[in-house]
């Protein structure tokens, strides 16, 4: 059974349902979630290697689901937030809140695969 996870949070199942189609075969269990609550308690549970967050609603609704998934993980995951929103000042507050990597819709979608695919073999390896 393979060890790596990766968690996806969305309000949307079908933004959810597409990243994980992208994502389909990579070797890594796929758990796909629609609340903060949810998204909080998978990561304490399943302890994944990526947490990709479809919306920047939980950085500014005084949700911190950043800082509590990084405060229950016993390994740092990589945080991966895929949203509409290119204003600069977004971008970079998401970063400064310790985002490790944000990325725009429409999306290239090889290009995600191959930055997970990345990221998995660089956890793996560690």
């Amino acid at each position: 059974m393979n060890s790596r996870k990766i968690v996806i949070y969305s309000t949307q199942s079908s933004r959810a349902t597409l990243i994980a189609a992208i994502l389909d075969g990579i070797m890594a269990r796929i758990v796909c979630c629609s609340t903060p609550e949810q998204t909080i308690a998978t990561c304490q549970h399943e302890v994944p290697e990526i947490v990709i967050i479809l919306d920047i609603a939980p950085f500014i609704d005084g949700t911190e689901l950043l800082s509590v998934i990084r405060a229950i993980a016993c390994t740092r995951p990589k945080i991966y937030v895929i949203a509409w929103h290119q204003s600069e000042q977004i971008v970079l507050s998401l970063l400064e809140c310790g985002v490790d990597q944000y990325m725009t819709f429409p999306i290239y979608m090889s290009r995600l695969r191959m930055k997970i695919e990345a990221q998995l073999s660089n956890s793996q390896s560690q």
